[in-house]
């Protein structure tokens, strides 16, 4: 894998395809290692990905929160 980011859903689109491809076998120890290393690396993307937008809706919310608030005072 490149050290180019790629978009969320490329990630899990590329994620699913190396599942797919692991569970099918036939590979040999170093390509299976390679693609668990890149597989690892996709989800710890997504993961951090997920966890920024999360960060983001809950400002939003206490933004939102605190401007029904201040409209009720």
């Amino acid at each position: 894998m490149t050290d180019e980011k790629i978009t969320y859903d490329e990630a899990v689109q590329r994620l699913e395809a190396i599942v797919v491809q692991l569970e099918r076998g036939g590979k040999n120890l170093d390509e299976t290692l390679a693609m668990f290393e890149e597989g690892t690396e996709l989800l710890r993307q997504c993961q951090t990905e997920l966890a920024e937008a999360e960060g983001r809706l809950a400002e939003l919310r206490l933004d939102e929160a605190e401007t029904m608030v201040a409209e009720d005072a």
